[in-house]
């Protein structure tokens, strides 16, 4: 079997599985992108210092834990 029949078997047998495995590794990139941005909103708290650092930091950690649910349910239920 040559690489072509394999990739048209692939494709023709699971397209399902194909896109199951984009959408989640596209919710692992979301998933580390609002990690890092709640690493950079707690840096940018402790260097400038403001009012309203506190409430932009919850906003990240509610964007993180949302995210996190997203990727769970999607793993749980997709």
């Amino acid at each position: 079997m040559t690489i072509e029949q394999f990739i048209t078997t692939f494709l023709q047998t699971t397209p399902f599985a194909i896109i199951k495995i984009l959408v989640i590794i596209l919710l692992l990139l979301h998933l580390s992108f609002s990690f890092v941005l709640m690493r950079q909103t707690k840096l940018m708290t402790h260097v400038v210092e403001a009012q309203i650092s506190p409430l932009l930091y919850s906003i990240s950690i509610i964007h993180l834990l949302s995210s996190l649910f997203v990727f769970l349910w999607t793993m749980i239920f997709f």
